[in-house]
């Protein structure tokens, strides 16, 4: 089975870490989704509406480590240099081992977008996927609205693979299309 020990503890770039929630980090956590719930519920309903104190952000830390030990998914806090501020997080998740592939979903927040700190860690985990973990296909659903999310998969190299229509019930329960993107091992990775 490729990449037997799961993905690394630490991404980094020039400008970021990515690594694990630990529990210290649950009131980091909890400012990160108070100061963008409205963003967050469209496309992260359960993080928006199931983090709302302290004793949840704690619980989710938990979930997120025992998820990480049994190889469901890889959740990182995207911490921004050199103040180390909680600005984000990335998520590998919906892997299938056996060919190896996987979803990730990511978001950046309010007060970060528009620096190039999402290319840089979407970037560094496909650097992560596609070399440590041997990983054949990386895939992003986005809704239609985000043109960002858009935006970004086009910069980094990814290829658009169709429309979903009425695939996504956001939190709002409106029912939205879906963009369907990948990026596989053929591909040539983008600098970080």
């Amino acid at each position: 089975m490729n990449g037997e020990g799961g993905f690394p503890e630490l991404l980094a770039t020039r400008r970021l870490e990515l690594r694990p929630y630990v529990d210290s980090d649950a009131a980091a956590l909890l400012t990160l989704i108070e100061h963008n719930r409205a963003q967050l519920r469209r496309s992260f309903a359960p993080l928006a509406k199931g983090v709302v104190q302290t004793c949840d952000a704690r619980t989710f830390v938990i979930d997120s480590a025992d998820n990480w030990i049994a190889r469901k998914e890889f959740v990182y806090g995207i911490w921004s240099k050199p103040a180390m501020e909680l600005i984000g997080q990335i998520k590998v998740k919906n892997i299938v081992w056996n060919i190896p592939a996987a979803e990730l979903s990511y978001f950046i927040s309010r007060s970060a977008q528009r620096r190039g700190f999402a290319t840089e860690a979407v970037g560094a985990t496909l650097h992560a996927a596609f070399g440590r973990m041997q990983f054949k296909r990386i895939y992003l659903r986005i809704i239609p609205s985000n043109h960002e999310s858009l935006l970004l998969a086009q910069k980094l190299g990814f290829r658009p693979e169709g429309l979903h229509r009425k695939e996504f019930r956001c939190g709002f329960d409106e029912l939205h299309d879906v963009h369907h993107y990948a990026f596989t091992d053929e591909d040539p990775l983008p600098s970080v």
